[in-house]
């Protein structure tokens, strides 16, 4: 508190730092006790508050921080002021049941709530969740900043925190003590690739950036199954087997299905069914997306005297006659007659997705890269 009005070290310049230090007309105080405030710059860098006597309780808000922990939360907060936010340290906050959260950095802007946690020493999972769950109640979104204390472990989220979601923001921050030039870096964000068998490429962004880019909507959740996959027809001409008609008439080959990952079409990742596979849901997709586009009759079941039995089948567009599969043959994909139809969205039943996991799972994606 400088006089009565609560300030932030962040706000200030070098300079403007400086010149408060030397302005002794005013008097300072700490918010979190009222005790005599200290102006002090670390050996990092950090410009902070300290108590000038030692605290005599455990309440005060920089109790037990390390000096890298105070300094990544300087370099959030004035970021954060940079980009236009109205930011607080140690928020006090209370969900509508009333439990307390006390927010390593919050910040306002609009209608936007958010906070960034910056946990330098080791916490449970459960712990965090329970911590977000907070957070999520009090309608304040919250990413969290884990300290990575190792080079093996500088680029990966692991265990419980692993299996990523969108609603509990995760990243790792590294900085090598060995470097002193080098700046906290943020891991677990990816970047698309797009001509590769594996779509996603971990990528490392200073902190700074990464404060920007987070807040500025460019780095985004993508999950990693869609809940539509891609389809396709080929089409070939047949003549009519119906010797009143005789008229040319297309047939619908097969189907073709690609599995969407982080949004990416994956080729490889493809099934091929014949037409008497598809469901209703499926069936009606086609006959309302593709039939009169390509110019086929609607594909729907019928009775076929050959089989004994019903399935979806073609029909000839000129006389309605049961086009029998039997009658598709072999298909040549050289042959001039072939069609390859655009895709169309369907809703994807996870034939293709990994054993237990679900829709709701993703990794975080650093978007036009």
């Amino acid at each position: 508190m400088k006089n009565e009005e609560q300030i932030y070290s962040f706000v200030y310049s070098l300079k403007g730092w400086i010149a408060l230090k030397e302005d002794k007309a005013s008097s300072f105080s700490m918010a979190c006790c009222g005790n005599q405030a200290i102006l002090k710059t670390s050996n990092l860098g950090t410009q902070f508050f300290a108590h000038k006597a030692k605290p005599e309780t455990n309440d005060c808000s920089t109790g037990g921080e390390t000096e890298e922990h105070r300094h990544i939360k300087y370099l959030v907060s004035k970021t954060l002021f940079e980009c236009g936010w109205r930011v607080e340290v140690e928020k006090r906050g209370f969900t509508p049941s009333g439990e307390e959260w006390i927010a390593d950095i919050y910040a306002e802007k609009g209608k936007a709530k958010i906070a960034i946690e910056v946990q330098w020493s080791p916490q449970t999972f459960i712990e965090t969740r329970l911590r977000q769950e907070k957070y999520a109640q009090s309608g304040v979104r919250c990413a969290w900043l884990l300290r990575s204390g190792s080079m093996k472990a500088r680029d990966a989220i692991v265990g419980d925190y692993a299996y990523s979601t969108k609603d509990m923001p995760v990243f790792s921050i590294y900085k090598n003590k060995k470097q002193d030039e080098q700046t906290y870096v943020v891991y677990n964000v990816n970047k698309l690739k797009t001509d590769s068998y594996e779509p996603l490429e971990p990528i490392s962004l200073e902190l700074e950036d990464f404060i920007k880019s987070l807040v500025s909507s460019k780095i985004k959740f993508t999950k990693k199954y869609s809940p539509v996959k891609r389809l396709y027809l080929k089409i070939i001409k047949q003549n009519c087997w119906n010797r009143r008609c005789g008229g040319t008439t297309k047939v619908v080959t097969r189907m073709y299905f690609k599995e969407m990952v982080f949004g990416i079409e994956i080729e490889y990742l493809f099934q091929s069914k014949a037409i008497d596979d598809c469901d209703d849901q499926i069936l009606k997709a086609l006959n309302s997306q593709l039939s009169k586009a390509y110019n086929f009759a609607p594909l729907r079941r019928r009775y076929s005297k050959t089989v004994g039995g019903s399935y979806v089948a073609n029909s000839c567009i000129h006389c309605d006659a049961l086009m029998g599969k039997h009658l598709i043959g072999y298909y040549n994909d050289e042959d001039p007659s072939m069609v390859k139809t655009h895709c169309i969205d369907i809703p994807n039943k996870g034939d293709l997705i990994e054993q237990g996991e679900s829709f709701e799972f993703g990794k975080w994606v650093m978007k036009g890269m």
